[in-house]
Parts: C-alpha cells; sequence; structure tokens
C-alpha cells in the first residue's frame, strides 16, 4: 500500500478484519497480514493524518504457507485502459505462425486481454506478447496469476519465466538462467486428438534450443477438477528456491508438481503469451482461421493479476 505517510502507530483493516501484523516498510509503504476470515472487503487505513478507505472492493490473495513471511515486491492489478508499459513491453515479433501485434492486447475492466484471430484481409494469424525483461527481473521468490483461457486448436496460452542467459552450454549449465512454464494451456491434442481444455502442463527447459541440447522436466498433463474449467478465473503460482521449484494451483497448500533439478540461479523475466503453430503440440490451425479482432472465435487469454513475493 502506498499513498500514505505511515507510522507505527497505523492500523490496517480488511473489509472490517482487523490486521494481525503490520510492518513499516517506509514513510509511504506498509505490508499488512490479515487473518483467513478476510476474504474480501475494502481496505481501511487509520494514520496520523486521518482514515481513508479504498474506492472498491479487493481480494486478500495468499501465498503457499511454504512462502510465509516473503513480501509482496511486484505486481500489476491491470487497472487503467492500458498496459503499463513502465512494466511491460509487447511483442512485435513473427514466432512459427504468428504476427505478434500490440493490437491483440488490451486492457479493460482492470483485465488483461490477449486476443489470437486472424486478418480477414491477408489472412496472416496475429496474437499477443507481454514481457517484462529489463523493467522487472527477479531471482528467488512465488509469483502466481489469476487467469482464465478460451483457447482454440493450433494456439496456446502460457504465463513462464525467461532468462537473458538460458542457452547452450557444454556441461549444460541450468544456474545461468532457464525457462519456467508456470502453466502451458491447449484447447486439444496433437493433430486434434482430443479434447483437453481442462487440461495444463508445467515443465523446465534448459540449455537452450538447439535440437538434441535442450533438457527438460516436466508436471505431465494436469487436470482440473470435476465439473471445472478454464472459462472461470484460476490462480496458478510457482514458488522458486535454490532448492528447486514447487508448482500451486487455487491456492492449494500442497504443490502439484515439484522438480528439483534444472535450477536457475539467475534472474528471471515474466512472459504473459499465447502462440500458434499450425501442426505442433496444440493441434491444427482452423481451416477458416480465428476470425477477425473481436469476433467470437478469437482465442483469447486473459489475465486479472500478476503478483510476485520474495524473501
Amino acid at each position: 500500500m502506498t499513498g500514505a505517510e505511515f507510522d507505527s502507530n497505523a492500523f490496517v483493516s480488511f473489509g472490517g478484519v482487523p490486521a494481525t501484523k503490520l510492518r513499516v516498510d517506509s514513510a509511504s509503504q506498509i505490508s499488512a497480514t490479515v487473518p483467513e476470515s478476510a476474504k474480501t472487503g475494502e481496505i481501511s487505513v487509520r494514520t496520523a493524518g486521518g482514515t481513508a478507505r479504498s474506492s472498491t472492493q479487493l481480494v486478500v490473495s495468499h501465498a503457499p504457507k511454504s512462502a510465509d513471511g516473503y513480501k509482496l515486491a511486484w505486481h500489476d492489478e491491470f487497472e487503467g485502459s492500458a498496459v503499463d508499459r513502465a512494466r511491460w513491453s509487447l511483442g512485435t515479433n513473427v514466432r512459427d505462425d504468428a504476427f505478434q501485434t500490440v493490437d491483440a492486447v488490451k486492457v479493460e475492466d482492470s483485465v488483461l486481454k490477449i486476443s489470437t484471430y486472424t486478418d480477414p484481409s491477408t489472412g496472416r494469424h496475429h496474437t499477443g506478447w507481454l514481457i517484462t525483461r529489463g523493467l522487472y527481473e527477479f531471482r528467488f521468490g512465488y509469483i502466481e496469476a489469476s487467469v482464465r483461457f478460451a483457447s482454440r486448436p493450433g494456439q496456446w496460452g502460457a504465463v513462464w519465466l525467461m532468462s537473458q542467459a538460458n542457452r547452450v552450454a557444454e556441461p549444460p549449465n541450468p544456474a545461468a538462467g532457464v525457462e519456467v512454464d508456470i502453466i502451458e494451456h491447449r484447447a486439444v491434442s496433437k493433430d486434434n486428438a482430443a479434447d483437453i481444455s481442462n487440461e495444463f502442463s508445467s515443465a523446465v527447459h534448459w540449455n537452450g534450443y538447439e535440437n538434441g541440447k535442450t533438457i527438460s522436466r516436466g508436471s505431465g498433463p494436469q487436470r482440473l477438477p470435476e465439473k471445472q474449467s478454464f472459462s472461470s478465473w484460476h490462480t496458478v503460482g510457482v514458488l522458486w528456491t535454490p532448492e528447486g521449484y514447487q508448482f500451486y494451483l487455487d491456492g492449494a497448500e500442497t504443490p502439484y508438481a515439484t522438480i528439483k533439478e534444472g535450477i536457475s540461479l539467475n534472474d528471471e523475466y515474466i512472459k504473459l503469451t499465447c502462440e500458434i503453430k499450425n501442426g505442433g503440440w496444440a493441434g491444427l490451425i482452423p481451416p477458416g482461421g480465428y476470425g477477425p479482432l473481436g469476433a467470437s472465435t478469437n482465442a483469447t487469454m486473459e489475465v486479472d493479476w500478476v503478483r510476485v513475493w520474495r524473501p
């Protein structure tokens, strides 16, 4: 929380539930711990200068117990009407069968939306990438995002980490940096063989991307609980420590996957991306493409927020 003069006499409550622990980080920032009973509501802050309340209802986001004691270090709630270019760079490259374009990315109602579409005049497929390279990079911590998907064949969405130093080395040296896929989501499997829209996966890849050089470890296919889908919001996160990676879904106390290899000891940046590759692991691009921007046939990935806690 920022924007006030905080001191040791500050009082914070969340939805009427008092904070159990306060830490004054500076004159303009305070960290507060709230009990489990605080789920949603307005924040009320009392300082020497008076009392203020948030204008909107907010939701408590808990880091897993294994990250207890960590402090929120970076976040984007996607407020306003556009991507914060001080936090994110927008991709403009060509990758596989997708042209990255800023037109595919918008912020509306405090939600980031990446749309995958096909330009009817050229037949080209377009999508969006956001990265924090050179803007925010970190080493060790817990990162979590709230996401939902409307994926389509030939396309997939992902939240991941990357190091600028992930490249081939002899012998392989993951300490220099790796790719950490917090979540990858597809509509169908290769050749459109199966509907896997309720599945997802996580993985770690290192030693660059040359054929025969890359080393990978993954969670294997994971499935949402029965009657749940990615058309609703889900939180995905990874706790990255010098001992390895623990992957979490929807605030569970127990990770669904733990990987103790390929441990990066280097700074990593955040990536929010959609990709298209015809005939790859995400299946076949529909014959008519994904429709023009804004069509109901667009594939979409939406992100409510991204947050990083660090020791």
